[in-house]
This record gives structure tokens, C-alpha cells and sequence, in this order.
């Protein structure tokens, strides 16, 4: 990992892990299928859209860890009826995983199924501890 020069440094106090995961970011390999989009409605509200075709509710499982959201496809109904004999067969029905860094406070609020799109709803809600405030000055 690349060193930050000692003076930048001092103004990112405890963002150790930050950097990590930059370096991390840089060396992934990024995974195309499914497609997806990613939408900002507001300042503090998301939407992740995967395209999963031939995917039904079962197929999906969605869980966030550690601020990661991970969303994984495996077709369960993976024996396929030996009678039917495909002329083409172009609908990729193959596993994937999928993986989202979450922001602090961003949680999945809903998600969807339809016409072949899984729609993830996410929105940011900082606790009023933590939101900016006004600290007065008193003169002594």
C-alpha cells in the first residue's frame, strides 16, 4: 500500500481501515453478472437493482455483515426436466454473488422480485447522538 505522506496523515486520525479497504478495492476482481444499477434518490436514500432473470424468491438470499450487503443466486431448482431439449439456451442461470459496502447507518430497508429485477431499498438514518450539533462558547 502506497504511504500517505506524514502530513496528510495526521488529519485521517482512525482511518486505518479505510485505506485497507481502498487497497483491497484495487486488487478485486469486479464481477459483471448479474447486472445491476446503483440509484441515488436522495442524499440518504439508495437503490440497488440486479437483473436476475430465471430467479425466483427462493433462489436469492440477501444479508448485510459487517457493513457488507451480500447478494447471493443459486437456482434450487436445479434439476431440470430431462424431457425438455433446449434449441438455444441464452438465459444464464448460473450462481453468482454479488457484494455492496454499506455506508454507517445505511440500512436495507425493503427489497422486490418482479419481472425478473430484485430491487434493494436502502436508506441512511444517523441516531440524533450522532448528527452534527452547535456546541455554545462561553466566555470566561
Amino acid at each position: 500500500m502506497t504511504i500517505l505522506p506524514t502530513l496528510a496523515l495526521r488529519s485521517f486520525v482512525g482511518f486505518d481501515n479505510l485505506f485497507n479497504e481502498l487497497e483491497n478495492f484495487n486488487n478485486q476482481k469486479h464481477n459483471s453478472f448479474p447486472a445491476y444499477d446503483i440509484i441515488r434518490h436522495s442524499d440518504d436514500e439508495y437503490e440497488i437493482t440486479l437483473a436476475v432473470s430465471g430467479f425466483n424468491k427462493k433462489d436469492i438470499n440477501i444479508d448485510i455483515h459487517d457493513g457488507v450487503l451480500t447478494v447471493k443466486g443459486q437456482i434450487m431448482s436445479d434439476v431440470q426436466d430431462k424431457n425438455i431439449q433446449y434449441l438455444y439456451n441464452g438465459i444464464a442461470k448460473r450462481s453468482f454473488e454479488q457484494k455492496f459496502r454499506l455506508e454507517q447507518y445505511v440500512d436495507v430497508k425493503e427489497a422486490n422480485l418482479s419481472n425478473g429485477l430484485l430491487n434493494i431499498v436502502l436508506k441512511r438514518e444517523i441516531p440524533e447522538e450522532r448528527k452534527p450539533k452547535k456546541i455554545p462558547l462561553k466566555v470566561i
